[in-house]
C-alpha cells in the first residue's frame, strides 16, 4: 500500500498498487472533483505534487497529451491517471465549483496558458517623461501616431536583445528578459536600456518636426525571481509576470522623477556590471511594500561591450 498525504484535505490515504490516486481518494470519502468521470479529458482532478514525485508512474499518453495542451508542469498530475508506489504528498487544486468552472473554461480555450512558473529574469519598466502634459497639448491623432512610432522603435530594440514586452500602460511598457531561460538576461537588459536611450534621443529630434515638445523616457530595472503565468477570464487573458522583482523594478522607475534621473537600476544589477558602466549617482530610496531604504544607481554610459 502506498501512502498519499493530501495536504489540502489534511488527510492521509492508503492507495493500492492497482488504483489511481483519484480512485483511492474517492474510495476513502474525499470529494475529489472529476468532471469527466476520471477519463483524463478535463483535468479537474489535477493535483500538485509537493514531494514523492519519484514514487509516481510516468505520464501515460492521455495525460501527456492533456498536459501539453494545458501547459501543466511536471509537478501537476492528473489524479485519474496517476498511481503511487510509495510515499507522496500532494494537494488538490480544484476545491469547489468556481475552481471547476475556471479549469473547464481553460480546457475549452485554444490558447496556450502558463499555469505559474518561477523564473530567473530581469525586469525593465520604461515610461515617457511628462507624458500628461504631452498628451494634453498634442492633437489626438499625433499622440497615437507618435506613440506607435515610439513603441515600434522600442519594441524592436527589446526583441533584438532577446527581451519581450508583456504589458503596455498608456505612456510606458514592461519588458522581461529571461523568459526563454537565456542566462544572459541581465546583460541583455542593460544593452537594451542604453540602446533605447540612444534611439529615443534621435527620436526626440525627429518629433520636433511634428510637435513643439520634448520626448524623453525614464527607465528602471531589477533582476531576480519572477512568477510567470496566464491570468484573466476567457477572452481577456494575458500572460503576466508577478512578484517582488517586478514590483521593485516599478518602484525604481518611479524614483527617476524625484531624483531627476533617466536610467536607474537596482544594486543587484549594478554589482554585475560595475566594470562595464559608469554612473552619474548613487541613491537610497524607499519602496512601497518594502522595509528600509534600498540603494539604486543612475547609469550614465557603457564603457565597453558587456560580457556575461
Amino acid at each position: 500500500m502506498a501512502s498519499i498525504k493530501l495536504t489540502s484535505d489534511k488527510v492521509t490515504l492508503e492507495s493500492r498498487a492497482d488504483e489511481t490516486i483519484l480512485e483511492a481518494s474517492l474510495r476513502q470519502g474525499i470529494n475529489h472533483v472529476h468532471a469527466c468521470g476520471g477519463n483524463g479529458f478535463c483535468s479537474t482532478c489535477r493535483i500538485y505534487v509537493e514531494s514523492g514525485v519519484e514514487n509516481l508512474n510516468e505520464r501515460n499518453d492521455r495525460e501527456e497529451s492533456l498536459a501539453n495542451q494545458l501547459g501543466l508542469t511536471p509537478e501537476i498530475r492528473l489524479a485519474c491517471q496517476t498511481k503511487a508506489a510509495g510515499e507522496v504528498a500532494a494537494r488538490r487544486l480544484v476545491l469547489d465549483e468556481v475552481d471547476q468552472r475556471i479549469i473547464m473554461q481553460h480546457g475549452e480555450s485554444k490558447k496556450p496558458r502558463s499555469l505559474g512558473k518561477e523564473k530567473e529574469a530581469s525586469v525593465l519598466f520604461v515610461d515617457i517623461a511628462d507624458y500628461t502634459a504631452f498628451a494634453e497639448q498634442t492633437p489626438a491623432y499625433d499622440v497615437v501616431h507618435i506613440l506607435n512610432r515610439y513603441f515600434f522603435i522600442a519594441g524592436n530594440i527589446i526583441k533584438e536583445n532577446d527581451g519581450r514586452i508583456i504589458d503596455y500602460y498608456g505612456d510606458g511598457f514592461l519588458a522581461i528578459f529571461g523568459l526563454n531561460d537565456n542566462k544572459d538576461h541581465a546583460s541583455n537588459l542593460i544593452k537594451a536600456g542604453f540602446a533605447l536611450q540612444d534611439a529615443i534621443d534621435r527620436f526626440d529630434h525627429d518629433i520636433h518636426a511634428l510637435v513643439d515638445r520634448d520626448f524623453k523616457i525614464r527607465l528602471g530595472a531589477h533582476t531576480g525571481k519572477v512568477i510567470w503565468g496566464t491570468i484573466g477570464i476567457e477572452g481577456m487573458e494575458k500572460e503576466a509576470a508577478i512578484g517582488d522583482t517586478v514590483n521593485f523594478a516599478s518602484r525604481i522607475e518611479q524614483a527617476n522623477k524625484d531624483l531627476n534621473t533617466k536610467f536607474l537600476i537596482s544594486e543587484n544589477l549594478y554589482k554585475q556590471f560595475d566594470k562595464w558602466c559608469t554612473i552619474s549617482g548613487t541613491y537610497d530610496i524607499e519602496a512601497k511594500g518594502k522595509e528600509g531604504t534600498h540603494k539604486v544607481y543612475a547609469l550614465d554610459r557603457m564603457l565597453a561591450p558587456l560580457q556575461s
